[in-house]
């Protein structure tokens, strides 16, 4: 499954789930838990499949990662001068 057929099903899992009516509070609680799993285990899913660390996704600085040292540097677009 790609990561775009992952991110699908977790869109459609979270409609159908807002779609649903309860009648019963212990249907509604049996329904809100199964629901999460399913939606966990596909973010677990989606996380595998687009394969970068957590920590290597936010911040500047030196990093290492699989044996291999690199920089991570915040880029800002070039200003224009007005005029």
């Amino acid at each position: 499954m790609s990561a775009h057929a992952t991110l699908t099903a977790i869109e459609q899992e979270a409609e159908s789930f807002c779609r649903r009516r309860f009648r019963d509070q212990a249907d509604y609680l049996d329904a809100k838990d199964s629901h999460c799993k399913r939606v966990r285990t596909l973010v677990r899913k989606l996380r595998r499949e687009i394969g970068v660390p957590e920590m290597l996704s936010f911040g500047t600085g030196r990093r290492t990662y699989g044996g291999r040292s690199f920089s991570v540097e915040l880029r800002m677009p070039w200003s224009r001068k007005a005029g």
